[in-house]
């Protein structure tokens, strides 16, 4: 019981809060705060220091720099939108070497899913649902072509969280 209520488990509960948070305003603005990103990473030194298990800081980093170089590519041609590429690169440093693989297959479907979702017709009957009950802004996000990733990172990011909070 005890275990359950560590300062780690409250941290790493407020970085699933934090990713949640994100995932929200991706789908509501398709635009991740830079703040949401900004404690995400705040957050990791924190972790690191109330862990009762050894954390690879250090690996960590490495995973975060390289996710970072090769989105920035990315983003270069408009691939991959900034907002995305920040919570992508600081949940990355949470996943480190260790989940690296699971948070990048995990977001990767997520991904996928949500891109099925964005291209089915299912989408179109749900905006016009939506614009049956007077929600026209929540209609027009529905059909934004735009896909907010920012709910497939907090997919994957989750996992990690999962991972963190059972080990």
């Amino acid at each position: 019981m005890l275990q359950f209520l560590s300062v780690d488990n409250v941290i790493i509960t407020v970085f699933l809060g934090l990713l949640a948070l994100a995932a929200y305003f991706d789908v509501r603005e398709y635009r991740i705060p830079n703040r949401l990103s900004l404690f995400i990473a705040a957050l990791y030194p924190v972790h690191v220091a109330a862990s009762a298990q050894p954390v690879d800081w250090a690996g960590g980093l490495v995973a975060a720099a390289i996710v970072l170089a090769v989105l920035l590519a990315l983003y270069a041609f408009r691939a991959v939108g900034g907002g995305d590429v920040k919570l992508i690169t600081v949940t990355a440093m949470w996943a480190g070497p260790a989940a690296m693989a699971e948070f990048l297959v995990i977001t990767t479907l997520a991904g996928g899913l949500l891109a099925l979702l964005m291209i089915s017709s299912t989408r179109f009957g749900f905006a016009v649902g939506l614009a049956g009950t007077g929600r026209q802004g929540t209609k027009n996000m529905v059909l934004k072509e735009a896909l907010p990733y920012g709910v497939a990172i907090a997919a994957g990011g989750f996992f990690v969280g999962g991972l963190l909070l059972i080990r």
